[in-house]
């Protein structure tokens, strides 16, 4: 096997690229080994152990998503393409995405992703000792939900049909007498799709930023 010099950022990019084709294991050293034309071996001399790995391409992810969001946008914007470009980004990677979205990455990208949220929400008009909750709360969920969408999406196109079916499947052959709210509303919710709900989170979201603004005046 032809030799290569190494370095964290080469094994990240590879990790990254490998992900991104949903291989589920992108991140052993076989396979990462095969994508670089490396010894196994080699990826462990740059990091201490698959956790070290794991949140070095996490961190890269979180660096990929700031980076995409558009330049120029107020405050409120700014905060909410983070979070449609978090949720993208995970979900095109979505082995790492599900694996690290509950996890802090203590990396560059990660910091850069807190800074950047902290000073959106001080121009915004968020009092300073409100900053880091409303910070903590927008990351958090988030990060959560742009978990659950990788997990989503590492689920087979059958398994995903199947449960999607299940809207106008088993719930729709619910008694109205049992479970009258259901029996209303599901042609309703089958017809809503991930987008919306994320939409909907977001408004949520900013929502109460803005009730924490609106105690000081004024929304920007």
């Amino acid at each position: 096997m032809a030799r290569r010099t190494l370095t964290p950022a080469t094994i990240v990019d590879a990790a990254v690229a490998i992900a991104a084709r949903a291989e589920p294991d992108g991140l052993t050293g076989r396979v990462l080994g095969a994508e670089l034309g490396v010894d196994r071996s080699a990826v462990w001399r740059h990091f201490k152990d698959h956790d070290a790995l794991l949140r070095a391409v996490g961190d890269r992810l979180l660096r990929m998503a700031l980076d995409a969001v558009p330049a120029r946008l107020a405050p409120h914007e700014r905060m909410m393409a983070l979070a449609r470009s978090v949720v993208g980004t995970f979900v095109a990677h979505p082995h790492v995405g599900a694996a690290i979205s509950g996890r802090t990455t203590q990396g560059e990208g990660e910091l850069a992703m807190v800074e950047f949220t902290l000073q959106a929400l001080g121009e915004a008009g968020v009092p300073a000792e409100q900053c880091a909750r409303q910070q903590r709360t927008l990351a958090d969920t988030i990060l959560g939900y742009a978990g659950l969408r990788a997990s989503k999406a590492l689920l087979s196109e059958e398994i995903r049909q199947r449960d999607q079916q299940a809207w106008m499947g088993t719930y729709a052959t619910v008694s109205p007498q049992t479970h009258p709210a259901i029996a209303r509303h599901v042609t309703d919710l089958a017809a809503v799709t991930d987008d919306d709900v994320l939409e909907s989170l977001l408004a949520a979201l900013w929502a109460a930023v803005r009730g924490v603004i609106d105690t000081v005046g004024g929304v920007k």
